[in-house]
């Protein structure tokens, strides 16, 4: 009945495998889950421990192929119509996870479904404190504010969907081969009007990167965002950041702009690795960088 997707790199991945194991066998239905570690070059001897377990397809690629690759791979070999997709480092808020998922695939037909994502109660260390914030406050969003926007809203590291809904989308994003590519998968959704189904039933995030990582990781995604409006391939309205920016560049000249990003980008990276980072600056620090591509 589901076939779960997790593409893995540099990342220890057994317990999440087999917790999900044993809340399907529990279930009673037919299932697999299917693990593509993308070329990791650190080892996990728990990872090999996958497949000891049935229902399980464990694959190690010899070069790096990234996560949208490896998500369409696997659901080409998926065996069933629905699949779960998951990130490595999620985990299930509780063992009634599966569980939720399947009474709800069964009471209410869509082609997506998104339970929520949160990030762990306790604050991480401090080097991680902007990441911790970012997830608490824009993206553990509950479920009113979800379904007010239930396509920009989905977060893909935990949906369920129909396998011809993720291959038909896939194979339109995969030529472009960008990091920051689920702005643009929700947008195609959209624009094929297919259903949503937003729900109570929250995964956790777990892998919380450092501030410096994080910030190199949003620049990326606001190139990715920067091509994708400059290519018309998404109107710049859809996202926040490009609707905003576009607003001000019509009357910034682009030297300002630059200058702007220059002179703040020290200030703004110190706070934001601070232990009480400002996400009205880290607004700022997207919106100047930005600005500056433009």
């Amino acid at each position: 009945m589901i076939s779960t997707l997790i593409p893995t790199y540099n990342y220890n991945v057994y317990p999440l495998v087999k917790e999900l194991h044993k809340q399907f066998s529990k279930a009673g239905i037919d299932f697999e889950i299917i693990v593509f570690d993308d070329a990791s070059n650190q080892i996990f001897e728990a990872n090999q421990l996958i497949t000891e377990l049935p229902q399980i397809v464990y694959k190690k690629m010899l070069q790096n192929q990234g996560r949208l690759s490896l998500r369409y791979q696997m659901a080409v070999q998926a065996r069933f119509d629905q699949l779960l997709m998951l990130d490595a480092d999620v985990f299930p808020k509780d063992r009634f996870f599966v569980s939720k998922l399947i009474k709800t695939i069964e009471k209410y037909p869509a082609d997506v479904y998104f339970g929520g994502i949160n990030v762990p109660s306790n604050p991480p260390s401090h080097d991680k404190m902007l990441r911790w914030e970012y997830g608490q406050k824009r993206e553990s969003l509950d479920l009113e504010t979800r379904q007010k926007y239930p396509y920009r809203s989905l977060l893909f590291g935990a949906i369920s969907l129909k396998k011809s809904v993720f291959l038909q989308t896939a194979e339109q994003i995969l030529p472009i081969n960008r990091y920051g590519l689920d702005i643009y998968f929700s947008y195609l959704l959209k624009q094929q009007q297919k259903s949503i189904w937003h729900y109570q039933n929250p995964i956790t995030h777990l892998g919380l990167e450092p501030t410096p990582i994080f910030l190199k990781k949003t620049q990326k995604a606001i190139n990715t965002y920067y091509y994708l409006v400059t290519n018309k391939k998404i109107p710049a309205n859809y996202i926040k950041l490009t609707r905003t920016g576009d607003n001000i560049k019509a009357f910034l000249p682009w030297k300002i702009m630059k200058w702007l990003f220059d002179l703040k980008k020290p200030f703004l990276e110190w706070q934001l690795k601070t232990q009480k980072p400002s996400l009205m600056l880290f607004d700022l620090y997207k919106l100047l960088y930005y600005l500056q591509l433009k």
